[in-house]
Order: C-alpha cells, then sequence, then structure tokens
C-alpha cells in the first residue's frame, strides 16, 4: 500500500511539473493568450495517462530488470523518450495538419510539447530516486 502511495504521488508530481514548465515555456516564447496551443491540454492528458506513464513504468522495470541503478541514466533515458509523444500528440490533439518533417522539431509547438515530457522525466527520475531512499528504509 505504502509503495502505491509514493508511485501516486510520483506520477501526480510529475504531471504537476510538467504543466508547470509547460507553462513556462509558453510564456518565454511569448505565445498570446487565447493560442490554439491551449487545446493542447487534451492530447497532452491522454498521451501523459496512455502512453507516456506506462512508457515509463515500463522503462523503470527494464531499469530493475537488468540491475542498472544509475539515476542519471535513468533521466536521459526518460528524457529522450519524451521526443516520441512530443512528435505524436498534435495528431491525437486534433492537429492533424501538421505534417512531420523538419521544421516541426523547431516550432513552437514541439518545444511547448518537449518541454513537457522532458520535465515529467525529470520529476519521475527525481521520485523514483526518492522513493528508493524510503521504500528501503
Amino acid at each position: 500500500m505504502k509503495r502505491f502511495l509514493i508511485y501516486t504521488l510520483i506520477v501526480v508530481a510529475s504531471y504537476i511539473t510538467g504543466i508547470l514548465a509547460f507553462k513556462a515555456t509558453y510564456n518565454l516564447l511569448s505565445i498570446p493568450e487565447g493560442s490554439e496551443y491551449d487545446l493542447l491540454f487534451t492530447g497532452i492528458n491522454l498521451f501523459f495517462i496512455f502512453t507516456v506513464l506506462p512508457a515509463y513504468f515500463f522503462i523503470m522495470s527494464l531499469f530493475r530488470l537488468f540491475q542498472i541503478r544509475s539515476i542519471i541514466l535513468m533521466g536521459i533515458t526518460l528524457i529522450l523518450f519524451g521526443i516520441i509523444p512530443s512528435t505524436f500528440v498534435p495528431f491525437l490533439g486534433g492537429f492533424g495538419f501538421i505534417y512531420l518533417n523538419s521544421q516541426y522539431f523547431q516550432s513552437e509547438l514541439f518545444i511547448l510539447l518537449y518541454s513537457f515530457f522532458a520535465a515529467t522525466a525529470i520529476a519521475f527520475s527525481i521520485g523514483l530516486f526518492l522513493s528508493k531512499k524510503t521504500l528501503t528504509e
């Protein structure tokens, strides 16, 4: 039960961290209020719940299976994994007019999405590191 509560807390904290990173990037890029990027939250939520979280836990179990204990390697792996959902969220969110080309990876949309998924990856990695210390005590 304690493990379930800690993992739930990690998931919630990583999601909130991602939302804060998204909003901070939104402000740093000086995107005007009322932009269509506000509509991305549906796609982000769906991808985070149904794709990213299971993938994070799968990557975590692979690290446990191969007895890799490096939190830095886990963080880098999860951050690099963030490119995948950053690429496909626009299609799930209804922005199918964006064709995948080299310019997409330099667009505001990709930067916003990647900031969200990179922040969730960092928070998830730190949460796992702290939970290992808590659960082993």
